[in-house]
């Protein structure tokens, strides 16, 4: 299967922003990765599509704590609507556009309608992957769609949505925590002991920034179904 590229092409330098953008995403960092593009980019690289997608992202996860009323999602819609109009007709942006308007789906658990929207950013992402073209930028939407699955209790979803993601794109500590945690209230065991060996592998470079993450997967695996613990 293809690779689902997460950065756009740029003037020199910019690549690597979009990169490291990508790296703190995930690692938990998104606000960070939404920082470092507004500072480092600015009168050099054309990421405001990028930033604005993250910070939508961000205030999905913020609405869905609150219980997705509309004053909370008002600034989700803002994004998707403001990406509709970036770009070629289905590309990054507009992928990412509808991105955000399924986790305003899912903020509210309305999971019929965030899965034909995803399916729809989906197909956009697969097509321009099979021509080497980049999909959402940063979190790709073959990501996203683990998540949003995970965040309205549709575990065996999430963890199908998660494995294509770790297949088509670049693996992170972000990534294998979102399988471990599905697989893991899927109540797959032992594919989720070894989703969180994974994880502590992946996440052993920047503890700090994944405490939760990492605490998890050794309680996870103090378990006896997973068998010995290696320490690193």
């Amino acid at each position: 299967m293809a690779a689902i590229a997460t950065t756009v092409a740029q003037a020199p330098g910019c690549d690597d922003l979009l990169v490291r953008a990508q790296t703190l995403a995930g690692r938990f960092q998104t606000a960070e990765a939404v920082d470092e593009l507004v500072a480092q980019a600015a009168g050099r690289c054309d990421v405001p599509a990028t930033s604005t997608y993250l910070r939508g992202l961000l205030a999905a996860q913020a609405a869905a704590a609150k219980g997705g009323d509309d004053v909370s999602l008002a600034p989700v819609r803002a994004a998707a609507a403001a990406l509709e109009t970036v770009g070629e007709a289905g590309g990054p942006a507009a992928i990412a556009s509808l991105v955000l308007r399924a986790a305003a789906a899912a903020a509210q658990s309305e999971r019929e309608e965030m899965a034909v929207v995803l399916a729809q950013a989906l197909q956009l992402e697969r097509a321009r992957g099979a021509r080497g073209a980049a999909g959402a930028p940063v979190l790709s939407a073959h990501q996203m769609a683990g998540e949003l699955w995970l965040q309205v209790h549709r575990y065996d979803e999430a963890a199908a949505a998660f494995l294509v993601a770790r297949g088509v794109g670049v693996d992170s500590p972000r990534l294998a925590f979102g399988l471990a945690r599905a697989l893991a209230r899927a109540m797959r065991t032992a594919e989720a002991c070894e989703a969180y060996r994974e994880l502590e592998r992946l996440a052993s470079d920047n503890r700090s920034a994944m405490d939760v993450a990492v605490a998890e997967a050794r309680d996870f695996l103090g378990q006896p179904a997973c068998g010995p613990v290696l320490r690193r």
